[in-house]
């Protein structure tokens, strides 16, 4: 509420949104007595008044309906009075919007269990902050914001529970206005069936690789035992063979008269003819 002493001198009230970049743009001007229109920004026709009652007391305070998110800014006012006095004084707004956060969760298996935070426009920016049933936080990452084009801004927190726990606690708070909400939601269940699963996979996965192993070796093993049988006749025969070569051999030279007999039944043969 702005308020001077009551005076008939004031001459002009200008009160004016600062925008950055641009000259202000007149939000309401009182000049003489009444309103003047022609210089008022389009954006507030119909939504910003004086109380005119209050006047004579000298409460020149700005009000405006139908407030939106982008009303968000300073404002200044200028009061010029009679003999030309100016006083300018300026004036923070801050429009605050809010809803209810929404906690879900969007996928459980193996990996664990995907839960996801989400509050809609919330204006100014909040902050988000997710625990278990203990007060402890479950997740460091920044979450995901985005200013969507009504002003307002719309975070989503993605996260993944690799450790069992019995809640989730999604708290959403808006400092500048000492603003909080709440949601929690519980998750025995989802635990129950993604743990039996991976328990599940895990098993199954180390009895596939043991029988695959020991089909291997069993495989191996069938092999080298034919090898070594097909191996061992052939050694044999050969040296079998070559005993009885050697041995015809020895009873050669052991046998000299054999020999002779030999040479003389060939020496007949060939005067016989």
């Amino acid at each position: 509420m702005l308020k001077t002493p009551a005076s008939k001198d004031i001459q002009t009230v200008e009160w004016s949104k600062v925008v950055e970049g641009r000259k202000p743009a007149i939000v309401f001007l009182y000049r003489h007595g009444c309103e003047t229109f022609a210089m008022k920004d389009p954006d507030f026709e119909y939504r910003s008044s004086l109380i005119m009652r209050e006047l004579q007391n000298g409460n020149f305070s700005l009000r405006i309906s139908k407030v939106k998110l982008s009303d968000t800014g300073t404002y200044q006012c200028l009061m010029i009075q009679n003999n030309g006095t100016k006083e300018e004084t300026k004036v923070e707004l801050v429009v605050a919007s809010l809803s209810d956060p929404t906690l879900s969760v969007v996928s459980a298996d193996s990996s664990g269990v995907t839960v996801e935070c989400e509050a809609l426009c919330w204006m100014p920016a909040p902050l988000m902050t997710v625990l278990d049933e203990d007060g402890n936080r479950l997740t460091d990452k920044e979450p995901k914001q985005e200013q969507d084009p009504k002003g307002c801004y719309n975070t989503k927190q993605n996260f993944i529970l690799n450790n069992p726990v019995t809640r989730v606690v999604c708290r959403v708070d808006q400092q500048q206005r000492n603003q909080s909400k709440t949601v929690k939601i519980l998750l025995p269940d989802f635990w129950k069936d993604s743990y039996i699963r991976a328990i599940c996979l895990s098993v199954a996965g180390t009895t596939l690789v043991c029988i695959s192993v020991f089909s291997l070796y069993i495989g191996l093993s069938k092999k080298c035992s034919r090898t070594d049988e097909g191996e061992q006749p052939q050694t044999t025969i050969k040296s079998d063979q070559n005993k009885k070569s050697n041995s015809h051999e020895m009873n050669s030279l052991l046998n000299p008269q054999s020999v002779a007999e030999n040479t003389q039944n060939s020496m007949t043969e060939k005067l016989n003819k």
